[in-house]
């Protein structure tokens, strides 16, 4: 099987992140895909990260109609930060003979050689990141992947538009009660009012 692996806070998960793997599920003939909300993030402070059991709930009422996705609460079975290199060396004990494609971020993509154990996420995953800005974006993506040997043409780099927002935008847009609804599935949009999050 292609599985397309989504990992990120998901604080809260929004229609830019189901657009994205809307695309990747096409355009990589991927069989299904796993997303993973981070337990600790290793590269991000924690400020108004909502609990675990809402970003899980929330990621649940967003993906629920969909039988290609699934979530994985893997990161939350293990202590401490969520390092992507332990997380998939998990994975693949459950599907060793699974193909792997790793959905990030562009701007985690051009400093993926800090991540560490770079070198052998790069050993079990094709890395999968979109253009969000225009071509020059796109030229630069190349550049970097080229010059950092590991990554060997095991990088994958989406054409298609990419929605910009972000999940700091929507907390934001709560916090200030501004309508939300058109940039989080309508699940939840109720499910945040109803408890209340990213209030203060």
């Amino acid at each position: 099987m292609n599985i397309g692996i989504f990992g990120g806070a998901f604080n809260p998960v929004h229609n830019g992140h189901l657009n994205l793997a809307k695309n990747y599920f096409i355009d990589l003939n991927l069989d299904k895909i796993i997303f993973i909300p981070t337990s600790v993030p290793p590269h991000k402070t924690s400020d108004n990260l909502a609990d675990a059991q809402d970003r899980i709930n929330m990621l649940s009422l967003a993906v629920s109609d969909n039988r290609d996705y699934e979530i994985s609460t893997i990161e939350f079975e293990r202590t401490g930060k969520s390092y992507t290199y332990d997380t998939l060396r998990q994975l693949r004990s459950i599907y060793p003979d699974d193909k792997f494609f790793l959905i990030i971020g562009a701007d985690q993509f051009m400093t993926f050689h800090h991540w560490y154990k770079y070198e052998s996420i790069l050993q079990m995953v094709t890395i999968c990141t979109s253009a969000r800005e225009d071509e020059n974006e796109k030229k630069r993506m190349l550049d970097y992947a080229k010059s950092i040997p590991a990554f060997d043409g095991k990088y994958y780099i989406c054409d298609k538009p990419v929605l910009k927002l972000s999940s700091s935008m929507v907390r934001s847009k709560v916090k200030n009660n501004e309508d939300i609804s058109s940039l989080v599935p309508y699940k939840v949009c109720d499910y945040i009012s109803e408890k209340g999050l990213y209030r203060v």
